[in-house]
C-alpha cells in the first residue's frame, strides 16, 4: 500500500507544522507547496511541506519569495495565523454532554461530506482533476464511505456543476454555502 502524501510530510516532519513548529493534527494538516504549481513547481516530497489549512490559504499561489518575505517578517517565531487567537480568551468550561449522547449521524449519501470538506480547505482546494479524486477518496475513507465511490462523486461533482474543468484542471469551484 502507498504511503499518501500528507502522510509522508507529517512523517519527516515529526507530525509538525513545517513553519511554526507546532503539533498537526492530520485533519488540520494541509500540503503545500514551496514553489507553487502556477509558478513551475513540482508535486515531489522537496517541494512540498506540510502545514496547517491556515497557513496554506494564506499563502495561496504565492511565490517563493513572498512566502518568505510574510516568514522574515515574523521577526522571530512564526506565529499560524489560526493559533494566534489568546488561549485566555476562548472558554475553558467543557460543554454538558447530552443525556443521551445518541452516535453522530452520517449523511445518506457521500457528496455532502465531501461539499463540506471542500469548503473546509478554503482556497487549498485541488486545482487538478486527479489531486481532487485522491481527496475525495480520502474523505470518504475518514467518514466511513467505501473509496470506491469517489469517481462516482468527482463525476456527480461535475455534472451538477460544483466545479467546472477545462483540461483536467479546475478551474472553479461553485460550492454552495453551507446551512450550518
Amino acid at each position: 500500500m502507498r504511503t499518501k502524501p500528507l502522510d509522508r510530510l507529517l512523517f519527516a516532519q515529526g507530525g509538525e507544522c513545517f513553519f511554526c513548529h507546532r503539533p498537526l493534527p492530520r485533519e488540520d494538516a494541509s500540503i503545500e507547496h514551496l514553489v507553487a504549481a502556477t509558478h513551475g513547481g513540482k508535486d515531489n516530497d522537496e517541494n512540498l511541506v506540510a502545514c496547517c489549512q491556515a497557513l496554506n490559504t494564506l499563502f495561496g499561489r504565492m511565490s517563493l519569495k513572498e512566502k518568505l518575505a510574510v516568514i522574515l517578517k515574523q521577526k522571530g517565531a512564526f506565529q499560524c495565523p489560526a493559533r494566534t487567537a489568546d488561549p485566555a480568551a476562548a472558554p475553558r468550561a467543557t460543554p454538558t454532554p447530552a443525556p443521551e449522547a445518541a452516535a453522530p449521524t452520517r449523511p445518506a449519501t457521500a457528496l455532502p461530506v465531501v461539499l463540506a470538506g471542500l469548503r473546509k480547505r478554503g482556497n487549498a482546494r485541488p486545482r487538478t482533476l486527479d489531486a481532487l479524486a485522491t481527496l475525495v477518496a480520502d474523505l470518504l475513507e475518514q467518514n466511513g464511505f467505501p473509496v470506491a465511490e469517489a469517481k462516482d462523486v468527482v463525476a456527480r461533482l461535475r455534472s451538477q456543476h460544483y466545479i467546472e474543468v477545462q483540461d483536467r484542471r479546475i478551474t472553479a469551484y461553485l460550492l454552495p454555502p453551507s446551512k450550518a
